[in-house]
């Protein structure tokens, strides 16, 4: 009783399947001096001997059909099977059994109501179990029951947790999200807004036709800006409430390979070299038009920021790191003064070298798709020899 009473203490601090067994199966030998213990899981149609402790090796590791093994018949029928002589009785599959050192066994369900497994002993000389050592074996597999349930109920606790923390995480980066939405809006549209009224009311007092036909020509640019930081705005703001966006299993060559072939005319004018290794990380579950617009953005940006110097070359690569998915794109081009420019490399409308098609918008986007399903970007340059943008995707759980 003691020892019984010393092992459910013990149950009671268990976190885990493996511990559970490890105490379990050293109990049930002890409680009944037996010179095997064996613990088996149901898994559907199969008995899964999932662990043991016993004087020689018994079936760890094997899964049988549950009408052919001793166990499946304890947890089909319900109730405890006692045999002293193993190859008198026709439940056993002797063959299995001629290989090991088992004359005699006891083996209990785990739950008697729905059974979830089984605990067994075997004993190496013919011997009848006692109706107290089934009953204290019995008892084991009861509190093991209850040990198990307890287990699977702090994994979903810890899981709802998680995803609690998840969703507190979420909403603190929405709310700087907002704010720098409020900043982008406060800065970007409010001096071409103020202009425009500047113009329209210039436009209103002018008495001369040709200079109202100039105050309109005036206004034409201003608008297209508001216009596309407008547009801007807005598809970054679908990206961060995009809360059902579609992830699927992708294939990351596919990927790269389209977004290559789309961009083959400037790969050809620049006399660019593309390569990439998806060796450690092939498939990834990421949204598939995210995916592909931070390809596009990336090596975009790589061919035309490259260096007059030398012929572009440019890496692509991923890999696992401290449980996430990441890749990385890796140019030798003209790289970026981080430390006058990188509290400005991802946001709107920030450029570093001069380009016609230079918009600010690419890098911006491409943050805030990677943050929208709760990845992260990173930038490590070095002016005039390169950049390499690090992309987080996603934690494997």
């Amino acid at each position: 009783m003691e020892r019984l009473v010393d092992t459910v203490q013990k149950l009671s601090l268990a976190r885990n399947l493996e511990t559970i067994m490890q105490i379990v199966r050293s109990a049930a030998r002890k409680l009944t001096g037996a010179d095997g213990a064996t613990f088996v899981l149901r898994e559907g149609d199969l008995c899964y001997y999932a662990d043991e402790e016993a004087i020689s090796p018994l079936w760890k590791g094997s899964r049988f059909p549950m009408n052919t093994c001793i166990s499946g018949w304890v947890m089909l029928n319900k109730k405890p099977a006692v045999i002293e002589d193993i190859y008198k009785d026709d439940r056993i599959p002797a063959d299995a059994y001629r290989p090991t050192f088992v004359k005699s066994l006891a083996m209990v369900p785990i739950r008697t109501l729905e059974p979830i497994g089984a605990i067994g002993n075997y004993w190496a000389n013919y011997r009848m179990p006692t109706m107290k050592e089934v009953a204290t074996l019995q008892a084991l597999a009861d509190i093991t029951a209850v040990s198990l349930e307890n287990v699977e109920v702090r994994i979903q606790l810890e899981e709802k947790l998680e995803e609690r923390k998840l969703m507190i995480e979420q909403l603190e980066r929405q709310k700087e999200q907002l704010e720098e939405f409020t900043h982008i809006i406060a800065h970007n549209i409010r001096a071409p807004l103020s202009n425009l009224l500047f113009l329209n009311n210039m436009l209103k007092e002018s008495a001369s036709i040709e200079k109202k036909l100039l105050y309109l020509e005036k206004q034409k640019p201003v608008i297209d800006f508001l216009n596309d930081t407008f547009e801007e705005v807005v598809d970054a703001i679908q990206v961060k409430t995009d809360f059902n966006v579609q992830r699927e299993y992708l294939d990351m060559e596919n990927q790269l390979q389209f977004v290559i072939s789309y961009l083959q005319g400037e790969i050809l004018e620049a006399k660019a070299t593309i390569t990439y290794d998806f060796s450690k990380v092939r498939k990834v579950f990421f949204p598939p038009k995210y995916l592909e617009s931070i390809f596009m953005n990336l090596l975009s940006n790589a061919l035309r920021y490259c260096s007059p110097k030398r012929l572009p070359e440019i890496h692509v690569r991923s890999y696992l790191k401290d449980g996430w998915v990441c890749f990385e794109i890796k140019d030798n081009g003209l790289g970026i003064n981080l430390a006058n420019h990188g509290e400005q490399v991802f946001k709107l409308h920030k450029t570093f070298h001069e380009h016609p098609k230079a918009k600010g918008f690419g890098l911006f986007i491409t943050k805030t798709q990677v943050e929208a399903v709760g990845g992260s970007i990173s930038l490590k340059s070095i002016p005039d020899e390169g950049s390499i943008f690090t992309l987080r995707l996603f934690k494997n759980r």
